[in-house]
């Protein structure tokens, strides 16, 4: 289980780092030509890895409590159980 969320990680950094790389780029680039093309490349891959990044932590998240469901279920324990008050 953990695995998946260290590939995910990592995919994302990945993909911000490298957006991030393309964006400072893109400043010596538009000096050259004029254009905007690298950075709004730079912060779309950015803001991409950014929402794959939620996006796979969210589903992430929701397997797990799945998971927890599916033990309490075959245990039949819904709450912990407590002391009877005497």
């Amino acid at each position: 289980m953990e695995y998946k969320y260290l590939k995910i990680f990592k995919a994302s950094m990945f993909g911000i780092g490298t957006g991030i790389l393309i964006f400072i780029f893109s400043f010596f680039v538009s000096a050259a030509n004029g254009g905007y093309f690298y950075t709004a490349t730079g912060v779309g891959i950015v803001i991409a890895s950014l929402i794959t990044l939620m996006f796979g932590m969210s589903i992430s998240l929701m397997e797990e409590v799945t998971d927890a469901e599916i033990r309490n279920k075959e245990t039949n324990l819904y709450f912990v159980p407590r002391k009877p008050i005497r």
